[in-house]
């Protein structure tokens, strides 16, 4: 039985599983290898933001999940960002993902809801895609149901990049 669709903040107890449910979305939607380093330092900047430096000018970042500490089941995480030619600050998305035993729920469109919520909450725009191997069509339908759409991605990799991103492994 899947927990209810409410989102909350990750703490640091969330630690755990919120590495479980990136791992996870890893393995589903992945198309470069992974940095344990990078997603640690990501997470730890998001679940210990009192850690941060007032000096330190790297991103600032939070975590929307649903579930308890001991099994999340859905995780949304948002980072303040801006484009190259602007000055201008939107939300960015990094990852909306629902763990697949709870795909029949409500969670990714509580999740989108709270997202949009953080964006309304700070009066930044929020930026969200759909970058997937798994269901593709059926995210982006759901996306186009709750947000604008602006465009799409296309990725194009060269047969040696090809051979050393799918060797990437996962712990």
């Amino acid at each position: 039985m899947t927990a209810q669709s409410i989102v909350r903040l990750a703490g640091p107890a969330d630690y755990d599983q919120v590495w479980r449910l990136l791992m996870l979305a890893f393995k589903e939607n992945a198309q470069f290898s992974l940095s344990h380093n990078k997603v640690h330092w990501f997470i730890q900047r998001a679940l210990f933001p009192d850690r941060i430096q007032m000096s330190d000018t790297g991103p600032r970042c939070v975590i929307g999940v649903i579930g308890d500490h001991n099994l999340l089941e859905g995780i949304a995480f948002l980072s303040l960002g801006s484009f190259w030619y602007t000055d201008d600050r939107h939300i960015e998305e990094f990852i909306v993902f629902v763990d697949p035993t709870c795909r029949k729920s409500f969670h990714a469109r509580a999740l989108m809801g709270w997202m949009k919520g953080q964006s309304d909450a700070i009066g930044l725009p929020l930026l969200t895609g759909v970058i997937s191997n798994v269901r593709t069509e059926a995210k982006v339908r759901l996306y186009e149901r709750m947000v604008p759409k602006i465009g799409a991605f296309f990725l194009y990799k060269p047969e040696q990049a090809v051979r050393a991103s799918s060797s990437a492994a996962v712990a």
